[in-house]
């Protein structure tokens, strides 16, 4: 996980504290939206790791181009 996926749940979770002293039945909501906030990040980060990983694919393509090769006579002979 990258530094801001953690600093969010971190806040969750202090918002869910915080929010279940001062109210009884916060956490009920609070536990929820939490973990749907979770799950969100946790998306967005897969989502960001496989474009970038797509990009990198594609990048690997366009380096691996190479010239046509040409065959003399004898290479032919010696394919067939």
């Amino acid at each position: 996980m990258t530094g801001l996926p953690l600093i969010l749940i971190l806040l969750i979770l202090i918002g869910a504290l915080v929010g279940a002293g001062s109210v009884i039945f916060t956490p009920v909501l609070a536990i929820p939206i939490g973990l749907f906030l979770i799950a969100l990040v946790g998306i967005w980060e897969l989502t960001k790791r496989r474009r970038t990983s797509t990009q990198r694919m594609e990048e690997l393509r366009e380096e691996a181009d190479s010239d046509r090769v040409e065959f003399t006579e004898r290479d032919r002979q010696t394919l067939a």
